[in-house]
């Protein structure tokens, strides 16, 4: 695919395997706009997750590039990459309270000012309504909340980009549209998205782009 300068994210003729024979993406070719919603659908096991996952820099790419805002990003660590991502699981610190989850990479990884990293923390707290959350552990929220906490905790990083793998998946059905809310209301604020989902009518209501995966290719 050629360069595209308004792309925030590109991949490059990338492919993935993990034992050295079997692909699990196949030379990927993908340009992702500033400020578009993506949604990644397709069965277990077609590549998705692993798309995600070499984005984050979570996993090498086995072949091909990867740039972020024309930047090749390949042999970049992951907490210098810009980009933040909300797992299936919470991964919130049980022992600290909602707030404190949420400041504690502003503190830790960008050494930011105690000060200054509560004020982001609450402000990200408060856009994805659990301001009067912020001082309960998380084993006294919903699973829904909980989510919706990992989500602000994403978003005080400012990254120039949010993943999102499947985050509904391990939720009670009646807690799975206050997230899909959260959401969307990030859709409205332009900002990069690229979500892994099951959920089709919000993947059809509310995504920029949809595409589909199989067998780490794209047909669709």
């Amino acid at each position: 695919m050629s360069s595209n300068r308004g792309a925030a994210v590109r991949f490059e003729s990338v492919q993935k395997s993990y034992d050295g024979e079997t692909l699990v993406v196949k030379n990927l070719n993908l340009d992702i706009a500033r400020g578009e919603f993506l949604t990644m659908l397709g069965p277990s096991g077609s590549g998705k997750t692993t798309c995600l996952m070499m984005l984050a820099g979570f996993e090498p790419a086995t072949h091909g590039e990867i740039f972020l805002n024309d930047r090749p990003i390949n042999n970049v660590p992951p907490h210098k990459r810009g980009i933040g991502m909300v797992f299936q699981q919470f991964n919130l610190f049980p022992h600290m309270k909602v707030q404190q989850n949420v400041m504690e990479g502003l503190v830790t990884v960008l050494k930011m000012d105690k000060e200054e990293a509560v004020s982001r923390a609450r402000a990200n707290l408060d856009k994805v309504g659990l301001l009067d959350k912020a001082d309960q552990y998380p084993s006294r929220l919903s699973g829904g909340e909980q989510q919706r906490v990992a989500i602000a905790r994403a978003l005080a990083m400012e990254p120039n980009v949010i993943l999102f793998d499947e985050v509904t998946s391990s939720l009670d059905p009646e807690t799975v549209g206050e997230v899909l809310l959260s959401m969307r209301d990030l859709s409205n604020e332009s900002m990069t998205m690229i979500v892994v989902t099951h959920e089709l009518g919000f993947a059809y209501h509310v995504a920029d782009e949809g595409l589909f995966l199989y067998e780490g290719l794209i047909p669709e």
